[in-house]
C-alpha cells in the first residue's frame, strides 16, 4: 500500500490554487476574487480564505488596498536575486559534504533523471515538480534543517518567475533531462568544484534567459553570478 497522506481543505484549495497559477490561468498581477474560486471549486469563502493568506505568506499572492488579492509578479532583478540564493543553498550543501555525495542521494537523482526523460511537452505539471524534486534532494544531503527550510521559502520563485510561458514548456521540458544529468555525472565523479560549477551553470541559464528578454546586464542588477563558486 503507498503512502496515505492527509490534506485538509484549506491545503487542497491552496493546491488547486498553486496550479492554476503553474498553468498560467493566473497570470502575474492577475485579480483572484474569492467568490468566484468558492463557486468553481464548490466550497465556502472561508477556505479559499486560509487559503489565499497561506499563498501570501508564500510570497505567490499579494494583497493591496482597492484591488484585494493578486498573483504576485517578480521582477527580474528579484528573481536574480532569489535563485543566486537558492543556487547558494545547494552549493554550500555540496561543500558541507565536501563534494562526497551519498551513493543514496545519487540513486535518488537518478531516480528523478529517468523520470524527467519521459516528460512530455504538455507535462507542466511534472517538469516543475521532478525539478524542485531533483533540487531538495541536493540540500537535504547535508542534514542541514535550516538550510533546507530556508531553500523551500524560495520554492514560489519556480511558480511565479522561473519558467517560461505555457507556449514554451515544450522547449523546457526537451531540457529537462539533458540539464540534470550533467549535474548527476558531475556527482558521480565526487568532484566538489565540478558539481558546484554545474549547479551554478544551471540557474545560470534560467536567469540570464529572463535578463535578456528584459534587456539588463549582472551590472544593472548588481551581482557577479561567478561570485557564487568562491
Amino acid at each position: 500500500m503507498g503512502k496515505i497522506t492527509y490534506q485538509t481543505l484549506r491545503e487542497r484549495v491552496s493546491e488547486a490554487i498553486r496550479t492554476k497559477i503553474r498553468k498560467n490561468e493566473y497570470q502575474p498581477g492577475d485579480r483572484i476574487v474569492e467568490q468566484e474560486l468558492a463557486a468553481e471549486f464548490g466550497v465556502s469563502r472561508g477556505p479559499i480564505r486560509e487559503a489565499l493568506r497561506e499563498l501570501e505568506n508564500e510570497g505567490i499572492v499579494r494583497y493591496s488596498r482597492n484591488v484585494g488579492c493578486s498573483v504576485r509578479k517578480v521582477t527580474v532583478k528579484e528573481l536574480y536575486e532569489l535563485y543566486f540564493m537558492r543556487t547558494s543553498y545547494e552549493v554550500l550543501s555540496v561543500k558541507v559534504v565536501n563534494g562526497k555525495i551519498p551513493e543514496a542521494t545519487i540513486k535518488r537523482l537518478e531516480q528523478v533523471l529517468n523520470k524527467m526523460q519521459n516528460l512530455t511537452p504538455e507535462d507542466t505539471e511534472n517538469c516543475i515538480a521532478l525539478d524542485n524534486e531533483f533540487h531538495k534532494e541536493l540540500v537535504k544531503m547535508a542534514g542541514f534543517d535550516t538550510l533546507q527550510k530556508m531553500w523551500e521559502e524560495l520554492d514560489y520563485v519556480t511558480i511565479l518567475g522561473g519558467y517560461p510561458n505555457e507556449g514554451d514548456m515544450a522547449k523546457v521540458a526537451q531540457k529537462q533531462y539533458p540539464s540534470h544529468k550533467r549535474i548527476v555525472d558531475a556527482c558521480q565523479k565526487q568532484d566538489c568544484k565540478e558539481i558546484c560549477k554545474e549547479i551554478s551553470f544551471h540557474y545560470w541559464k534560467t536567469i540570464f534567459r529572463c535578463m535578456r528578454e528584459d534587456g539588463l546586464s549582472e551590472k544593472e542588477v548588481g551581482q557577479n553570478w561567478e561570485n557564487i563558486l568562491v
